[in-house]
């Protein structure tokens, strides 16, 4: 039979069960309300995110790709490419942060070594871009630009459009500025096809764009494209010669050699005359005098009336 302590301690037991109990299930309460505290400050960011605006433009990887690499070549032309950028850049809505770190992403081989070692202390497009083209603006010399020029010629499978940008691109490196007109020349002088330099030379265009279109249409439309009659095969007429550069170029040092040749020789004459005493050139000199005989052929020291010339023969 149960005493009272035993009751006592059942009893005191089971209070101590039950508290022990009302705290864990306290203390899961505690951390569900957390969990869901935690969850809907979560929820309320993701919302202020969503509706904070529209994200900041970034450059597109494509768009990126597009824009031609810059190594620092003589025959590149930097002022391009930084328009080439500010062009992308307008058309992109970029940042100047973004023209920026295009402009890095762009540079290869000698261009990238530049930015490594000085162009990094550059934090902002204008400086930067200004640093650039003042590190990699060279003036070619007349014979250095004319060798780049006399060398690009349409390549095979190149297209007349893509040889032209690139060839005026060359011209515009000249070391004396260089109107679209006066380029026209260099670049019919390099296209690949007879029939189209015939074609050009017979209406020139006036302009890079004029030129670009009239190369398109050779192009799509083929030889007829150039004259309603076609040629006669029977009368073997021959491919009409390009304009000869080089022969103009040769043409002209002879000219300046011939020029200097003519200077000298009258510089020679105007000498010779001054050596004469002012006389006529090819005038005889008059035969030599002796002033103390008054003889000649014999100068005074050799006069055989002096008394030590006439010891000297005895």
């Amino acid at each position: 039979m149960a005493t009272n302590d035993d009751l006592i301690q059942a009893l005191t037991a089971f209070t101590q069960a039950a508290a022990n109990d009302r705290v864990l299930q306290q203390q899961k309460h505690d951390d569900l309300l957390q969990a869901l505290r935690t969850q809907q400050d979560e929820n309320t960011a993701l919302r202020n995110l969503v509706t904070a605006g529209p994200m900041v433009n970034r450059p597109s990887t494509a768009v990126v790709d597009s824009i031609p690499k810059f190594e620092g070549r003589m025959d590149e032309d930097v002022q391009g490419f930084i328009n080439h950028i500010d062009r992308v850049a307008t058309s992109e809505d970029w940042t100047d942060a973004h023209r920026l770190q295009v402009g890095i992403r762009r540079l290869v081989i000698t261009a990238l070594l530049w930015h490594v070692q000085t162009g990094h202390t550059h934090v902002d497009w204008a400086t930067w871009s200004v640093a650039l083209i003042t590190n990699f603006s060279r003036r070619l010399s007349f014979a250095d630009w004319n060798r780049l020029i006399q060398d690009r010629v349409q390549q095979p499978n190149e297209s007349g459009m893509e040889y032209a940008l690139d060839k005026f691109r060359l011209c515009r490196l000249s070391p004396t500025p260089l109107a679209e007109q006066d380029a026209i020349p260099f670049l019919i002088n390099g296209l690949a096809k007879w029939e189209h330099v015939a074609a050009m030379t017979t209406a020139a265009p006036v302009n890079i764009p004029a030129f670009i279109a009239r190369i398109q249409q050779l192009e799509q439309l083929g030889v007829s494209a150039r004259s309603d009659v076609a040629p006669n095969r029977q009368m073997n007429i021959p491919p009409p010669q390009p304009p000869d550069l080089a022969a103009a170029f040769h043409n002209f040092s002879e000219k300046l050699v011939a020029e200097l040749a003519t200077k000298l020789e009258s510089l020679t004459v105007s000498r010779s005359v001054g050596r004469g005493r002012g006389g006529p050139p090819g005038a005889a000199r008059p035969p030599m005098e002796c002033w103390l005989c008054h003889n000649t052929g014999h100068k005074a020291r050799y006069c055989p009336t002096r008394p030590e010339n006439t010891s000297a023969g005895r």
